[in-house]
């Protein structure tokens, strides 16, 4: 069906454009704001649960829901665990990401996480030799660069909506 294909490509170019607003915010300033994240998560569910309604299957919107769920659940047990290694925007901004993601699976969603880690290690390990232990780098353009690839993967291999 058309229509929900449409309602996911909208989230998805809604996410991406609040994902480049995000990475610019978090490189110039290492914040990562609040109302943007939880808004696109608002706008990115309401489409994805227009889109399973119009297909009359949950499958979607239930991967959706475990992914930001695993991923925000991973990083706010770094975030707690070792508060300076990682900010509370990064554990919002994958809640966010496991959001997006989560639509092709909660396993998707894993991918798109581990994606933005390996993507930032090269530039952590260059930072950690050069400035030390305490040097820190903004880690969520990293997490959404992540996050776009897994999603790019998943609809490449699986489709805007996939056959359940």
């Amino acid at each position: 069906m058309v229509i929900p294909a449409v309602c996911v490509a909208a989230a998805a170019a809604g996410w991406l454009v609040a994902g480049v607003w995000l990475a610019v915010t978090d490189l110039r300033t290492g914040l990562l704001p609040t109302r943007v994240i939880w808004s696109t998560a608002g706008a990115v569910w309401a489409l994805y649960a227009a889109a399973s309604l119009i297909e009359a299957e949950p499958a979607g919107l239930i991967g959706a829901a475990l992914g930001a769920a695993l991923c925000g659940a991973v990083l706010a047990a770094v975030h707690f665990v070792h508060p300076p290694s990682m900010g509370f925007g990064d554990v919002r901004l994958s809640v966010l990401n496991g959001l997006l993601c989560g639509w092709w699976g909660w396993q998707a969603a894993l991918v798109g996480l581990m994606a933005g880690f390996a993507l930032a290690t090269p530039e952590a390990v260059v930072v950690i030799i050069r400035h030390g232990m305490r040097a820190s780098r903004p880690l969520g353009p990293y997490l959404l660069a992540g996050a776009a690839a897994a999603a790019v993967w998943a609809i490449a291999t699986r489709g805007l909506v996939p056959v359940r």
